[in-house]
């Protein structure tokens, strides 16, 4: 089985970043600026790192022909060359990497057409274009994904479908900056800030990528106000309103996740409502980050008090 190792890897913005991926699903939570984007191109062999090792098998992905034909990828940009039409292309691939990823491509993307000309495709078009292949590779050693979950476009729970198939047997490394995208996907996940793996998370939670923060719960249901005159009485809920865009649709907030679905539930028992959505909503990048620099501070100060505490 493949393993993925990195040791002490630099690059413009990964700073002597160290790690080992064996089989399975590893989900790296960033922006491009927190060095998701290069990691991914790493990966992939498409450029070396400045410092440090990365090795796959033994073997440097950017020094070995062979090796990049066997690694699954999607790179921030897909900016190859703008000749032919979709199938050529595709032909192309097939022949440089052993497989053909027509059926894949008119499966997971069939909007894009097999004789649509490349010089059509849009940016995001081509990252559509260039999943569906990747996901067609039968037996990669290594895959290495950007924002694989954008790139989706309709058929996410296809995409998700396979990449937990090829998770059963090799290495699969996704970068993305969304944690709605990386609840949905699972797995293992690791926050990457500046460059830096900060933490490692049982899941993409708010309990977890956000502790200690408030919690948000958008709730639709038949009667919002009744609903919210009654949650309104919780000691659970901290704040409930109408969501202006939703005339169906409440935001409810407060501090446990699982307290505040409880309090909904038994609202709505009480007042006959029927919930039709129930769903935790998905905190921003920054918000992680506040919460990685809040728990460093906290640990900082915990060894500070204890080492006081020794030293007296």
């Amino acid at each position: 089985m493949s393993q993925l190792e990195l040791t002490w890897v630099c690059s413009p913005v990964l700073k002597n970043l160290s790690g080992s991926f064996g089989p399975g699903l590893h989900v790296l939570v960033g922006a491009e600026l927190d060095g998701t984007a290069d990691l991914i191109e790493l990966c992939a062999g498409v450029r070396l790192p400045r410092r440090g090792r990365l090795k796959l098998d033994g073997e440097a992905p950017g020094s070995s022909p062979e090796l990049r034909r066997r690694i699954a990828s999607l790179l921030p940009n897909e900016s190859w060359a703008a000749e032919g039409d979709v199938q050529r292309w595709l032909g192309h691939v097939g022949a440089l990497h052993g497989f053909d990823a027509s059926a894949s491509v008119a499966r997971l993307q069939p909007q894009l057409g097999l004789a649509r000309p490349l010089a059509s495709l849009s940016s995001s078009e081509r990252r559509e274009l260039a999943l569906a292949t990747a996901l067609a590779q039968p037996e990669p050693k290594l895959v290495a994904l950007h924002e694989p979950l954008a790139a989706a476009a309709g058929a996410s729970s296809a995409v998700l479908e396979r990449i937990g198939a090829l998770a059963r047997s090799v290495p699969v490394l996704l970068t993305t900056r969304s944690i709605e995208d990386a609840r949905r996907l699972g797995g293992q996940l690791s926050i990457l800030e500046r460059g830096i793996l900060v933490r490692e998370l049982p899941d993409a939670w708010p309990g977890a990528v956000t502790p200690g923060l408030r919690v948000e719960l958008w709730v639709e249901c038949d009667a919002p106000r009744r609903l919210l005159a009654e949650l309104l009485q919780s000691s659970h809920v901290e704040r409930a309103a109408f969501d202006a865009r939703f005339v169906t649709r409440l935001q409810v907030l407060g501090s446990d996740l699982e307290q505040l679905a409880q309090a909904v539930t038994r609202a709505a028992l009480a007042t006959r409502v029927e919930l039709r959505m129930l769903r935790a909503a998905s905190p921003e990048l920054a918000e992680v980050h506040a919460a990685s620099a809040g728990l460093a501070q906290a640990a900082y100060r915990a060894a500070q008090t204890a080492r006081r505490g020794g030293a007296g």
